[in-house]
């Protein structure tokens, strides 16, 4: 049992992380650089999960109307 438990914590901080410029870099993230480079903050990592939620959060904001 002790095995498993290990097995399946090992693969939660296995997923891989990434700096502000690798993302944007990416051919998966290419044609939304800008949105990348004006969201994420220097300095840190994102996994690509985290890289998802923070533009799709963002987009799905509320507009301020004048």
């Amino acid at each position: 049992m002790t095995g498993t438990s290990r097995k399946n914590d090992g693969a939660k901080s296995a997923a891989a992380r990434y700096t502000k410029k690798q993302l944007i870099c990416s051919e998966k993230y290419c044609n939304q650089s800008d949105l990348l480079c004006a969201l994420l903050e220097n300095g840190k990592t994102y996994t690509l999960t985290e890289t998802d939620e923070i533009m799709n959060r963002f987009k799905k904001g509320k507009v301020n109307v004048c």
